[in-house]
């Protein structure tokens, strides 16, 4: 099982990548100018990549990343998830003072195709989508560049899907092919029309180009407590894989 989720891992990484990459033992710091944790943080999921076994003693290994975090004015944050290697890696950094925040999980499966408000959602090029996204999220300019830049660099076919009327923009998403499996990012509804069946159209739209395209299934990150998104992915046919949170350094008190 954990290599299923390796690979899972290993498709994210290339859906989403991250403007710097860094291999450091088996762990993969990645870093991009601050904007998400997941694109900024390390992720010790695969172990030690040296043919004898052997790996670096765990608090060494944190202090190099450390060093490596502070070098470009980031916080150090750690990507955990059951299958994170040395296995004792989230009681090490518990006792070294990082905290935990944001448990969410993966979810992933065979795409099931569901009946949804499809018209209601155009695909677009790159430059008009990012328009709506960064209306709806309200990014400032250097925050929005950063988007840009690691969308571009994504390993596979984009999907640029969006929902709008004579208001403005409702709602968002986008999603990336790679292999046989299309990883959804960045579904956003505008706040006032949420839970109005906006978002559903936006995924399925996204899910049914993407069957048409050859993907088989699909593969997504989300809040572990929000059962109203895992619901609406529950019916594309997705069911949790398996969990992840982050721990960050705490600040030195002063």
């Amino acid at each position: 099982m954990s290599e299923a989720n390796r690979r899972l891992e290993r498709l994210a990484f290339r859906a989403r990548p991250a403007l710097e990459s860094v291999e450091l033992d088996g762990w993969v710091l990645r870093f991009a100018g601050g904007y998400t944790k997941r694109a900024n943080s390390v992720n010790p999921h695969f172990g030690s990549a040296h043919p004898s076994g052997a790996t670096q003693p765990t608090k060494a290994k944190i202090a190099q990343c450390e060093a490596m975090y502070a070098e470009r004015g980031l916080p150090t944050i750690f990507r955990l998830t059951p299958f994170s290697q040395p296995p004792q890696l989230d009681r090490a950094l518990a006792d070294a003072g990082y905290r935990v925040l944001d448990r969410s999980v993966v979810m992933t499966g065979t795409i099931h195709p569901i009946d949804a408000r499809l018209e209601s959602v155009e695909f677009v090029a790159p430059e008009a989508w990012f328009g709506t996204f960064d209306r709806l999220r309200h990014l400032d300019a250097e925050t929005a560049g950063i988007h840009r830049r690691i969308i571009d660099s994504a390993a596979g076919e984009r999907l640029f899907a969006r929902s709008e009327d004579e208001a403005g923009p409702i709602a968002c998403g986008l999603g990336v092919c790679v292999e046989d499996t299309v990883a959804l990012f960045d579904l956003f509804v505008e706040e006032s029309r949420r839970c109005q069946g906006h978002g559903t159209a936006v995924a399925a739209a996204i899910l049914h180009r993407a069957m048409g395209g050859g993907a088989r299934s699909a593969l997504l990150q989300t809040h572990s407590e929000n059962a109203v998104a895992q619901r609406l992915y529950a019916r594309f046919g997705l069911a949790v894989a398996y969990p992840y949170w982050y721990r960050i350094q705490e600040p030195e008190l002063r």
